[in-house]
């Protein structure tokens, strides 16, 4: 019988899961209740990675400058808890625990402040790294210390006793952790992480970003407030997704009580399910996987994975509501004989004069390529409201079924479906065809797309014609990379630009010379590596290992001599065999 474990980590402990018969009764009953039932089962750790599946570096860091923490989005895969979670990763004090300097050199010496121990040591929170078992220059760093609420360290057996000896306890030591609201809890099978900046601030920080999660298990779109000074004393995140109960101050006691009757839980005033909001409208579509904050308007794009349904959101809401809201479901990845869905999304740079296509209307609209899931095609679109000549006339919030009242909110308009070439996927309509698809230069002339099946790299044109219209052509034949790879992220460092392709079965990286347009080297990594974060101010990579829990750390700097290859693991090396 299994034994109660320590708190936070559930009944069953890290290793435990419940089984397949279990798993199945649970998700049966979970389906008879509404969302905003909580789940009595365990609650998930604070101070743990499982399945983690979304990245984000600190936004509240201007780019250039390294960002202290990591956000990282917990999936839940396998319904061992209540609920995924969204927490904060101290980067700094991981990399103070083993390395010497900027250049990421292990400590070879083992003392109080540092110490990387050797492959196969019990690690703990005063002595958290090891060497790796299977690459011994990497350094295996559990994550206990560097994540969930601050407290004093845990002690082993050994550190117990040799703290009698020197008439200490676990209080005499420095405080691990990062805060008591660095972590909140979320819906199941969380995906993706992304940002929007509410408050631009000084230089290109942003003072109050917004923290964005599509949840496939609600389905929701859920937003998290982000705030905290990340140049204070206490730089800690203070993250917020709940309404503020009545008599609620801003003293850090009322802020604790009142979040710990939620349970730490997002609410759902921060999950965004219904058209404009509005209970008596379309429901969100199943499966909201992929999100992009336009870097242009006030608009935000989601891509279902699973029906055809293409989200359309207004950042700042309908009318002076304040709240965020989806105006838009548009049927842009209708099934072609397979699946119906969509993943990669990108939106094309844009500047009047030269490179100005002419649907943008002069760059005063956004034009947006979305990748089918399960076909070789790309949909572009752009997007526009109603201008009223009296403004008023615009149905607000619950306002639609007024007389003289009409829908002003934006629309996506003028779809057109691109061929993208690639390699041929055979007959089997119903595997995955196409992932992430991002632009590989700043004028928006290239298109570059991940084909998952089978694996390949392709390129389109992506210029504008003479007439105006963009030429969306194959410019290269496909260049083939792993078997199934799904996220991509670019990389550019001294004029060399990067593609760094995530190889889920292969577990491996792929990088790409996109200048010569050849594979340029394979990075082995962890168990399951799916979404990938790049550090341009350290020159880092991060790449989550869904499958083992942990996070890789590669280098991509051109001066050090460890570039493209790992060196560091947040969380230790545990595949998924349960």
């Amino acid at each position: 019988m299994p034994s109660q474990s320590r708190e936070g980590e559930g009944r069953w402990g890290r290793a435990g899961r419940v089984g397949p018969i279990a798993t199945g009764v649970f998700a049966i009953a979970s389906a008879l209740v509404a969302c905003e039932d909580a789940n009595q089962g365990d609650p998930p750790p604070v101070d743990r990675m499982f399945f983690p599946s979304g990245m984000l570096l600190d936004p509240r860091v201007a780019e250039g400058e390294e960002a202290r923490y990591l956000f990282v989005a917990n999936g839940n895969n396998d319904l061992s808890y209540n609920a995924g979670t969204l927490v904060s990763i101290d980067l700094q004090r991981y990399f103070d625990a083993w390395s010497l300097g900027d250049d990421f050199t292990v400590d070879p010496y083992c003392g109080d402040d540092r110490c990387v121990q050797d492959v196969g040591s019990r690690v703990s929170d005063l002595r958290p790294c090891r060497r790796l078992a299977l690459l011994p220059q990497v350094v295996e760093c559990t994550e206990n210390p560097f994540i969930g609420n601050r407290r004093a360290p845990r002690l082993t057996g050994a550190e117990q006793e040799q703290a009698r000896q020197e008439g200490k306890d676990a209080s005499d030591y420095p405080e691990v952790g990062v805060g008591p609201l660095s972590f909140v809890r979320t819906g199941d099978f969380a995906t993706l992480i992304t940002s929007s900046c509410e408050k631009p601030g000084p230089g290109r920080r942003c003072e109050a970003p917004r923290l964005w999660l599509p949840v496939r298990g609600d389905p929701s779109l859920t937003y998290v407030d982000l705030t905290g000074d990340p140049d204070g004393e206490d730089s800690a995140p203070l993250l917020d997704c709940w309404t503020e109960t009545p008599g609620y101050d801003d003293s850090e006691e009322s802020y604790e009580a009142n979040r710990a009757r939620k349970r730490v839980r997002c609410d759902p005033d921060h999950r965004l399910t219904r058209l404009r909001n509005d209970a008596d409208l379309q429901e969100l579509g199943r499966e909201p996987y992929n999100m992009l904050i336009s870097p242009s308007t006030r608009f935000a794009y989601v891509a279902h994975s699973d029906g055809d349904n293409l989200s359309l959101l207004d950042l700042d809401g309908i009318g002076d509501s304040g709240k965020p809201a989806i105006v838009d479901q548009s049927p842009a990845f209708p099934s072609l004989g397979g699946f119906p869905g969509g993943l990669g999304l990108a939106e094309r740079p844009c500047s009047p004069g030269d490179n100005e296509p002419s649907i943008t209307l002069g760059c005063t609209r956004p034009l947006v390529y979305a990748a089918y899931r399960y076909s070789r095609l790309l949909v572009s679109f752009t997007v526009q409201g109603v201008e009223p000549d009296d403004p008023s006339s615009c149905a607000g919030p619950s306002e639609t079924d007024q007389k003289g009242k009409i829908v002003c909110d934006a629309r996506v308009r003028s779809q057109t479906q691109i061929f993208t070439g690639g390699l041929d996927p055979g007959g089997n309509s119903f595997a995955p065809v196409l992932g992430d698809i991002a632009f590989a230069d700043d004028r928006g002339d290239e298109l570059l797309v991940v084909q998952t099946s089978p694996g390949a790299l392709l390129k389109l044109d992506t210029s504008v014609g003479p007439d105006g219209q963009v030429v969306d052509s194959p410019s290269a034949p496909p260049l083939e990379v792993c078997d199934q790879p799904t996220r991509m992220k670019l990389y550019r460092e001294a004029g060399q630009r990067y593609a760094l392709i995530a190889c889920y079965v292969a577990a491996e990286i792929f990088v790409v010379d996109l200048d010569a347009f050849r594979l340029l080297t394979t990075i082995q990594l962890g168990t399951g590596p799916f979404e990938i974060e790049v550090d341009r101010a350290r020159r880092l990579l991060y790449v989550a290992n869904n499958l083992e829990g942990s996070i890789s750390i590669v280098d991509l700097a051109a001066d050090r001599s460890t570039r493209f290859t790992e060196i560091g693991r947040i969380g230790l090396q545990e595949p998924f065999s349960r």
